[in-house]
């Protein structure tokens, strides 16, 4: 079984129907369920997911949501090492250097994201969701 970093942009996606992109992140997670992949985020993306939805529709939404994302996805530890990586390592945003630091301690090869550019190249394969879904399916 394979197993995927999803970055908080793509869970976004999903729930707050933000198009081209909707329909994208929907494809995406009904591929993983149907090829038996599992997917992780952090807890930050979580809890990022609740507030933004929370903001753009209201609690109940945020709460329905986050639910549905606990059944969609695991999540990955995020602890005092994790963050003292994250805080060392030389990104422009915070955020996106927890997930990556998440993803390296989870032992994920794969982080799917919107946001390809925020990324280093190195230790883990990042790409969009479509170019995962592509390679995915090519791969024996």
């Amino acid at each position: 079984m394979d197993n995927v970093f999803v970055d908080t942009d793509v869970i976004l996606d999903l729930f707050i129907h933000r198009e081209p992109y909707h329909r994208i992140a929907l494809r995406f997670f009904s591929f993983l369920k149907k090829n038996a992949i599992q997917g992780f985020t952090s807890p930050v993306s979580v809890a990022n997911t609740y507030y933004i939805l929370a903001k753009t529709r209201d609690r109940r939404y945020a709460l329905d949501k986050t639910r549905r994302l606990m059944q969609l996805i695991r999540i990955a530890t995020l602890d005092q090492q994790i963050t003292e990586a994250a805080i060392g390592a030389p990104y422009k945003d915070f955020e996106d250097s927890i997930q990556y630091q998440c993803a390296l301690a989870s032992g994920m090869r794969i982080l799917i994201t919107r946001n390809v550019s925020d990324y280093p190249k190195g230790q883990l394969k990042v790409l969009l969701p479509d170019e995962y879904m592509t390679i995915r399916q090519v791969r024996p």
